[in-house]
């Protein structure tokens, strides 16, 4: 019986740290355990559509994707202005050691905004933009009145911690592939690269 064989590689990963748990990663993960990270729907459709998946594990986010057989590049290639968005919350141990504004809450969220063609490789918190940000998944409202009326409509991100979002903007050095003409990865065991981070996100100010 012939067997077919699907190769994944590692895509990127986001690694997460905070000034109270220093040795987090190295111990398994204690940071971990306090985050929840979703992606939105367009996101998860995109994952879905190019074989892209993800786990969060040792205090960092990490996507891998489907390869051809015979190199390191995506099995179905990504588009070019690739983009992905996260959102995650935090809770206590952690949460409490991050210093969050006071302003933060409800529709006040962190977001942390990464070009993956731009030389950044890390924010704090108080790099991260706060205030409302708009759901890219529309939803149906419901407006009331004499008759009410649905409307489907984009609406205001609540009730997390922050939003990643993962952009491809600009002409600079790519950080995802090696050669973006082919989309060979970088993040790769054959590159001597698995263990890099494209971005480290300070859970502190």
């Amino acid at each position: 019986m012939d067997r077919i064989i699907w190769k994944f590689e590692k895509l990127f990963s986001i690694r997460f740290d905070n000034q109270a748990f220093p040795y987090s990663g190295a111990n398994g993960g204690l940071i971990t355990d306090s985050l929840t990270i979703e992606p939105d729907l367009l996101t998860a459709s995109l994952f879905k559509k190019h074989d892209i998946h993800f786990r969060v594990r040792q205090d960092m986010l990490f996507c891998f994707v489907r390869i051809k057989n015979n190199e390191d590049s995506p099995y179905f290639r990504l588009p070019s202005n690739f983009s992905a968005r996260f959102l995650f919350s935090v809770k206590n141990p952690v949460k409490e050691q991050t210093g969050v504004s006071v302003t933060h809450g409800k529709e006040n969220l962190y977001r942390f905004r990464i070009n993956v063609r731009a030389s950044a490789t890390s924010m704090s918190l108080s790099g991260a933009t706060m205030g409302p940000l708009p759901s890219r998944d529309l939803a149906h409202v419901f407006t009331p009145g004499n008759p009410g009326s649905w409307a489907t409509k984009s609406v205001n991100l609540s009730g997390s911690f922050g939003v990643i979002d993962i952009v491809t903007e600009g002409s600079s050095t790519h950080r995802i592939y090696t050669d973006v003409s082919t989309q060979s990865l970088f993040y790769t065991a054959a590159n001597g690269n698995e263990n890099e981070h494209l971005f480290t996100i300070h859970l502190n100010n």
